[in-house]
């Protein structure tokens, strides 16, 4: 979903400004970055997080980034599911991600909460400064403005289609079967679309609510 994708695709400004120094003019706007050790993050690198963020981003499928920038109605290579009604109901993929980089970013997640926290200890010194700096101060227009718990949580939402499973819920193995027959019913006969029947399309729509109220647009 472009929405529930949107916070994950737009982490990389603020992985580069944790990893490096901004440089300001005399009025504080920012000119350019140069390079240092990065923002201290307790259980979590930052260098290690960058690398296991892009190693997720380049495991999603081509155009999804276009797809999300709504430059592109339909990415390459993407089964779209039509609905018993003809409209369509979602772009179903499967990506194979390593858990030890889903492991990494949710302690990511989890350090920033930390530091966001009430009391963080004095090995978020530094890193409840930098959140603090950014939600006062955004640099980009897409990110938030507010305290240092602003901030850790659209982290955490951004985070969210690779740390929150949209099969959660009584139906979620349920749901993960039927699309995953649909998915692999498709990639058999070489299809980039698949008319599905209201059960399948049922099952897209609870997987769209899961992934759209864990980024936080329900």
């Amino acid at each position: 979903m472009p929405d529930a994708l949107a916070g994950l695709c737009e982490l990389d400004w603020l992985l580069l400004r944790l990893r490096m120094d901004m440089v300001l003019d005399h009025e504080g706007a920012l000119i350019g970055f140069r390079h240092s050790e990065g923002v201290p993050i307790p259980g979590a690198p930052i260098e290690d997080v960058s690398e296991a963020y892009w190693r997720v981003r380049d495991a999603l499928p081509e155009g999804t980034k276009e797809l999300v920038d709504r430059t592109e109605e339909y990415p390459p290579n993407v089964l779209l599911l039509v609905g018993p009604d003809g409209g369509n109901v979602v772009h179903l993929t499967a990506i194979e991600v390593a858990e030890s980089d889903l492991r990494l970013l949710a302690a990511f997640a989890d350090a920033l909460d930390r530091a966001a926290g009430p009391r963080p200890g004095p090995e978020f010194e530094a890193l409840t400064e930098a959140l603090g700096e950014l939600g006062r101060v955004p640099y980009y227009p897409w990110m938030p403005e507010g305290d240092e718990a602003t901030v850790a949580r659209w982290v955490r939402q951004a985070l969210s289609p690779v740390l929150h499973s949209p099969f959660e819920g009584p139906r979620g193995a349920d749901d993960h079967e039927t699309l995953s027959g649909v998915l692999r019913y498709a990639e058999g006969l070489g299809w980039d679309s698949v008319d599905v029947n209201q059960d399948e399309e049922e099952a897209a729509d609870r997987v769209i609510v899961s992934m759209m109220r864990a980024a936080g647009w329900t």
